[in-house]
């Protein structure tokens, strides 16, 4: 886990846009407000993928900007 990983206004806009874009999902795919056990795991998946998904993004954008990032350290 990177020092950006660990920081809670990432967290938070990570969280929340992957929660949009697995809302957004979902509701494509025909299930406008997850019911029952199989639809809300759907929904952690989908949320879970979002997540890791932006993280390498921001991980790779920070990279390819400023190199020797503090942010892009290991702990």
């Amino acid at each position: 886990m990177s020092n950006l990983e660990k920081k809670w206004w990432f967290n938070a806009l990570a969280g929340g846009v992957s929660a949009f874009c697995a809302r957004f999902v979902l509701e494509q795919a025909g299930i406008p407000d997850p019911a029952g056990a199989a639809q809300w795991t759907l929904f952690f998946f989908c949320v879970l993928g979002f997540w890791r998904g932006f993280s390498f993004l921001a991980w790779l954008a920070i990279l390819l900007a400023w190199p020797r990032s503090p942010l892009l350290d290991s702990k």
